[in-house]
């Protein structure tokens, strides 16, 4: 009994000891030593103001008045941290032992200040006096003994500022909490994030696999996955505080809207930009804030892309870029559906064209693809390179497949005063029934052509460019067919109601202005026939006016009869009508009674064979027909009284 109540008595004095002991800390001291420890590791003074003093619970440790952190030396906007008071938790019995085991780090309304200077330097980036790694201390003797620790560290109600001098940026954030704890000095460490915003929050979380190196400013392996209001993105790889980075990214968007919301942008994209937009593949960050991007696969608006490309972001971002697809559907960014941009019943489509994205990148992008669908017609065997320049897009088209035929030249679109688009173009069998068809709605041509075409449009819409579109051009094809109406059959009885012209070869050129089209040199070559046309075709409202003019060829004393043909009304359902004042006056020179003398001649032909009878010797052909006539009614008065 006596060893026993020896052994209690020892048990309360070592208690009664370590209460004492635990009166006794040094608070200041304790706050101080965590502070060294601090500026030892990041070349940065911290300074503690205000009252310090011992907290037993809930954390045992050390609570403090405000606190701020030192800014890199080069800015002027004061300390890169500051809080309103700092509680420090220790381990007690590591403290006891001579070491700071820092359990827990709570700031209250932390203010925390990020920059990048006009020469790219960052203030996140650390460097000890030394330039090495800091040293730590004991607390009793100061000799060098193990790394600081930090089991959990929180970070409540933080207010974020980010100055970019390069990009003339200034943004704020508030409402921050972040956890991070890191058990084991060489160890992992762990992280959740969680900032609400306006529009949304975006909660975060992640792990740094040798967190000792990531604070040295070492690349340490990292994961990191963040979720928001309309996307996701996540991050596998290595990285260090540079910043500095590379691995595998994943970035997912399945309501643009929402997010650009949560990150306070207002926006008003396509609705094919709106929805299932991604990324994946190799990323490389590097300390001045390049990019590259690997391995890449994009998709977005139903498409689905490789690139690889090099960025250096910023206001706005340079790129170099190769991307490639087996297809591509533009048509949702030009205003109609396949096939529908010039639709008869509707007219051009007058959906807003949003050009805006041309100001936020310059660079050289190469693009290829098997097939491109524009709404109005669909482009094949794509290769060309964009270049864009204070939002201007250039884009020389090396190669390309179009209605049949091949195409090169230059496009432009400029969106620096509003958009304007603008070619100079040519193109090299392209087939006249799909380019017609297609464009125009017109399906009535056949054969190749080869043509040449330098246009100037501005607007928002399709609509607006058909109605403003200028330029000029010229068209030359070789054999094909003209269906709706037959020279041939319009030069032997005057009939226009329907058949096939056949012709050799078509020769004109046109101007454009205010989205009319003028033509006073079209010539045609038939096989016994020459046509000729002149007229308008009013390119914004669909529509034309056309005096077509076939020409027969002349007989041997060098006279020919020319017919013309007006074409008027709605391109896809136009009247076609003989031009008579325009016939009397292109044949004035044919003599009137011959062509009444061809004229009785032919009825005189037409009645004789349907009365059966020939023309005698020195008999005229009213006589013939006079004599039929008495032989065919005595054989009916015959045949009445049989």
């Amino acid at each position: 009994m006596r060893w026993i109540m020896r052994i209690i008595g020892a048990l309360v004095v070592a208690v009664l000891l370590l209460v004492a002991a635990l009166f006794a800390l040094p608070g200041e001291k304790i706050a101080r030593l965590a502070a060294d420890q601090l500026t030892a590791r990041t070349g940065r003074q911290l300074e503690i103001s205000g009252e310090t003093r011992i907290s037993y619970y809930p954390t045992l440790g050390v609570q403090t008045g405000p606190v701020s952190l030192s800014n890199a030396p080069w800015s002027d906007k004061g300390p890169m941290f500051r809080a309103e008071a700092l509680t420090i938790g220790v381990d007690l019995m590591a403290l006891l032992g001579g070491d700071i085991r820092i359990t827990e780090l709570d700031a209250e309304a932390p203010q925390i200040l990020l920059e990048r200077n006009a020469q790219g330097e960052v203030n996140w980036q650390f460097a000890t006096p030394s330039g090495g790694t800091a040293p730590q201390t004991s607390v009793e003797t100061g000799a060098q003994t193990n790394a600081l620790v930090l089991e959990t560290l929180f970070v409540r109600n933080a207010q974020i500022r980010y100055v970019d001098a390069r990009a003339g940026s200034d943004q704020r954030l508030s409402g921050l909490e972040l956890t991070l704890s890191l058990p084991e000095a060489t160890g992992p460490a762990d992280m959740t994030l969680k900032l609400a915003l306006p529009g949304g929050t975006i909660t975060g979380e992640g792990q740094v696999a040798q967190a000792a190196r990531f604070l040295d400013g070492e690349v340490s392996p990292l994961s990191v996955r963040f979720e928001a209001p309309g996307g996701t993105a996540s991050f596998e790889g290595r990285a260090g505080i540079a910043p500095e980075a590379t691995g595998r990214l994943s970035l997912s968007v399945s309501d643009a809207g929402k997010l650009l919301a949560v990150l306070g942008e207002a926006a008003d994209l396509p609705g094919a930009l709106s929805r299932d937009l991604g990324f994946d593949g190799q990323v490389t960050l590097t300390p001045d804030g390049r990019v590259a991007l690997r391995e890449g696969a994009l998709r977005g608006a139903g498409n689905q892309a490789a690139i690889e490309a090099d960025l250096l972001p910023g206001a706005v971002t340079q790129v170099t870029a190769r991307i490639t697809a087996q297809s591509l559907d533009l048509a949702p960014f030009t205003g109609g559906g396949s096939g529908g941009g010039g639709s008869a019943a509707t007219g051009w489509s007058r959906a807003p064209i949003d050009a805006s994205a041309l100001g936020l990148i310059e660079g050289d992008i190469a693009l290829s693809a098997g097939s491109v669908a524009l709404g109005v017609t669909q482009l094949q065997d794509l290769q060309t390179t964009i270049s864009i320049e204070r939002a201007r897009a250039v884009a020389q088209i090396r190669r390309l497949s179009v209605f049949g035929g091949s195409v090169t030249g230059q496009l432009v679109a400029n969106n620096r005063a509003g958009l304007s688009i603008g070619g100079d173009l040519t193109a090299d069998g392209v087939d006249l029934n799909r380019l017609l068809g297609e464009l125009a709605g017109i399906d009535r041509f056949t054969g190749s052509a080869g043509a040449r075409l330098n246009f100037l449009a501005s607007g928002q819409s399709v609509a607006a460019w058909m109605s403003s579109l200028s330029g000029s051009g010229s068209l030359e094809t070789g054999r094909g067919t003209i269906t709706g109406i037959d020279l041939d059959r319009l030069f032997r009885s005057g009939d226009v109601s329907g058949g096939t012209t056949i012709f050799d070869a078509t020769t004109a050129s046109f101007t454009i202005s205010d989205g009319v089209l003028r033509n006073d040199d079209l010539r045609m070559q038939l096989a016994s026939i020459t046509a000729t046309g002149e007229g308008q075709v009013n390119l914004g409202a669909q529509s034309l006016n056309y005096l077509f003019t076939p020409v027969a060829l002349k007989d041997d004393q060098g006279r020919g009869l020319a017919i013309p043909v007006r074409i008027r009304g709605p391109w896809a359902s136009p009247q076609i009508l003989p031009d008579l004042e325009r016939a009397l006056q292109l044949n004035a020179d044919i003599d009137r009674e011959e062509v009444e003398q061809r004229a009785k001649d032919r009825v005189q032909s037409e009645l004789q064979e349907r009365l059966g009878v020939s023309r005698e010797e020195g008999e005229s052909g009213e006589d013939a027909i006079r004599r039929g006539l008495e032989d065919k009614l005595k054989n009916e008065l015959q045949n009445l009284f049989k």
